[in-house]
């Protein structure tokens, strides 16, 4: 699980069950309190946009985001992104470096081996 969060504060969790190893990127449905019309409400609240029904911000220097034994994982881009009408809620996430991947998504790599 990993904890994505905001100024210090944690807005809500995912296990980035998604990957692409081959462009360093990470996805996952996104766990919140309040479900996806509070956090499409609060993205708003923080600068965030919508565009027909889709509420989502890009993430910049106040968010980060941690594993299950608190380490950063450092990104170099990332979305939140809500559709509400759906109840649904994702993040998005750019890796910076091969080696941060490798180090928190290894389970990625190996299922994209297995499936060579």
């Amino acid at each position: 699980m990993y904890i994505l969060t905001h100024e210090g504060e944690s807005i809500g969790a995912t296990r980035l069950e998604r990957g692409d190893p081959a462009a360093l990127t990470v996805s996952g449905a996104f766990a919140n309190m309040g479900g996806a019309k509070a956090i499409a409400n609060w993205i708003k609240s923080v600068g965030g946009e919508e565009d027909e029904g889709v509420v989502f911000i890009d993430l910049q220097k106040d968010f980060a985001l941690f594993n299950q034994e608190g380490k950063e994982v450092k990104f170099a881009e990332g979305h939140l992104i809500a559709v509400p009408e759906e109840d649904e809620v994702y993040l998005d996430i750019t890796i910076i470096s091969e080696a941060d991947y490798k180090a928190h998504f290894a389970e990625h790599i190996s299922a994209m081996e297995s499936d060579d």
